[in-house]
């Protein structure tokens, strides 16, 4: 069982980097997927302006981040048909499908344990398909979720410097993200950013924080309309 064995599978760094000089897509269609033992298989459809299916796949870019707990595919597309689905296999826990900062836009694979992973297109009906079998490589952190907002670096519990760069997603009023970190009940920084989107799909936010040595906790999110109570996730660092 697993996945053929006529391409090579990467556990970290880029995957795939593939690009178009030209493409009829304009819309991430539809994601889904093929669960066999040892071996999953994920298929991202691409469509037309009009929501036909496309016949040329756009350049596509796919990586581990850091923490190898995330799979990003980087995709020339406009518009999105689908913005975050449960996913719950082996190897694959959910995704999102995020407005970049650079007006582009990008699938995260949240993973569920260790993978391996390749990619290759196919032309007509334009497709990516993503491999996925098991890996060796622990992963060095985890995101941290929740209905609104999502961090990716830096990953939950980690060693920061005092200089530490924030950035993930969020789904928040207006695209206003709120960025609060505290050390016990001490404030030590607060910022505002605005995310890339809110109101079609998750939108990409980065922001930079001064904090002093120890342990720190930093929320992302916004404050709640209704009674002004914070809601987001919080992340938990050491600062060195």
């Amino acid at each position: 069982m697993g996945c053929p064995e006529d391409l090579d599978f990467i556990q970290s760094g880029r995957v795939a980097r593939i690009d178009q000089p030209a493409s009829d897509t304009n819309i991430l269609g539809l994601i889904s997927w093929q669960a066999d033992e040892g071996c999953e298989r994920f298929g991202l459809d691409f469509e037309t302006t009009e929501g036909a299916p496309a016949t040329t796949p756009p350049s596509v870019m796919v990586e581990y981040l850091p923490s190898l707990q995330v799979l990003r595919i980087h995709l020339d597309v406009e518009r999105t048909v689908l913005t975050d689905q449960l996913v719950e296999t082996a190897f694959v826990d959910r995704l999102y499908v995020v407005r970049a900062l650079d007006g582009g836009m990008f699938v995260d694979l949240h993973l569920a344990s260790p993978t391996q992973a390749r990619a290759e297109v196919s032309n007509s009906p334009a497709r990516l398909m993503v491999e996925f079998q098991p890996g060796n490589e622990p992963f060095e952190g985890f995101a941290a979720t929740s209905d609104f907002a999502v961090v990716v670096v830096p990953p939950e519990g980690s060693e920061v410097g005092g200089t530490v760069d924030v950035s993930g997603y969020t789904r928040t009023f207006e695209s206003n993200v709120l960025i609060i970190a505290t050390s016990g009940d001490q404030l030590v920084a607060e910022t505002f950013t605005t995310a890339a989107d809110s109101e079609v799909t998750w939108g990409e936010f980065e922001a930079s924080l001064e904090l002093t040595v120890g342990d720190a906790s930093i929320f992302v999110g916004e404050e709640d309309v209704v009674d002004g109570g914070l809601v987001g996730v919080t992340i938990n660092v050491v600062v060195r």
